[in-house]
C-alpha cells in the first residue's frame, strides 16, 4: 500500500470514479445502486436490500459548484417522489454547507447586510439550519471507506493514475534547459565571430594605411 493519503486520492477523482467508489460503499451496506446522468450531473438511485424501488438519491458532485436554486429543486423532486436526498461532494465542504444552509434557512436566520445590493448574510452557523437533504463531504466518505475496510483498495487502485509523472516532467525540464543553453551558446558564438570579423577589418585598414604611408616615404 502507498503512503499517500486517502483524502488526497479521493480529491483527485473525476465524477465517474467517485461515483464508483460511492457505489462500493453502498454495496458493502447491502444496497443496490443505479447510476444516472442528467444535465451534466451524476445521480445514484439507492435501494436497500429487500426494496424494489429506490429510497434515496445521491447527487455526486466533485466541485461543490451548485447553487441554492438547484439544491432547492433537487430537494423538491426528492420530496415529490418520497425519497431521501443526499448531496455528496469532495469539493469545498464549507462552501457546500453554506450553500445548503442558504437554500433552506428561514428569514429569522438571515441578517440584512449594510449594503442594500449585497445578499443577506446567515446569522447562524450553517450546521444549525435544518435541511430536507443530507450533505456528505470528503471527510464523511473517508470515514465510510475506512469503516468498511475499502480504504486500502481505493488507494491502491486510484492513486497511480493521478500521481504526477515526475520523471517525465524532469526530462522535459532538462530538455528545455539544454535547448536554452544551446541557444545561448549559438548566440555567444555568433557574437564572437562578429567580434573577430571587426578586428580583422580594423587590421586590414591599419595595415593598408601603413603601406600607403610607407609608399609615400
Amino acid at each position: 500500500m502507498s503512503d499517500v493519503s486517502l483524502s488526497n486520492v479521493l480529491s483527485f477523482l473525476d465524477v465517474d470514479d467517485l461515483a464508483t467508489v460511492v457505489e462500493r460503499v453502498r454495496a458493502r451496506r447491502g444496497e443496490r445502486t443505479k447510476r444516472v446522468h442528467r444535465d451534466d450531473r451524476t445521480f445514484l438511485f439507492v435501494a436497500p436490500e429487500g426494496e424494489k424501488q429506490p429510497t434515496e438519491v445521491v447527487w455526486v458532485d466533485i466541485a461543490a459548484e451548485f447553487d441554492t436554486k438547484t439544491v432547492e429543486v433537487f430537494a423538491e423532486r426528492c420530496d415529490s417522489r418520497d425519497v431521501s436526498g443526499t448531496l455528496l461532494t469532495t469539493g469545498d465542504g464549507d462552501e457546500a454547507r453554506e450553500t445548503l444552509a442558504r437554500a433552506f434557512a428561514t428569514e429569522e436566520q438571515f441578517e440584512e447586510p449594510e449594503d442594500e445590493e449585497a445578499e443577506p448574510e446567515l446569522a447562524v452557523n450553517p450546521e444549525d439550519v435544518e435541511t430536507p437533504i443530507t450533505l456528505e463531504t470528503l471527510d464523511d466518505l473517508v470515514e465510510a471507506l475506512e469503516e468498511h475496510e475499502l480504504d486500502e483498495d481505493v488507494i491502491d487502485e486510484y492513486h497511480e493514475p493521478h500521481e504526477p509523472e515526475f520523471e517525465e516532467v524532469l526530462n522535459e525540464i532538462d530538455a528545455e534547459e539544454e535547448a536554452a543553453a544551446a541557444t545561448a551558446d549559438t548566440s555567444d558564438s555568433g557574437l564572437g565571430l562578429t567580434t573577430l570579423l571587426l578586428v580583422a577589418v580594423v587590421l586590414v585598414i591599419l595595415v593598408g594605411g601603413a603601406l600607403v604611408v610607407l609608399g609615400v616615404l
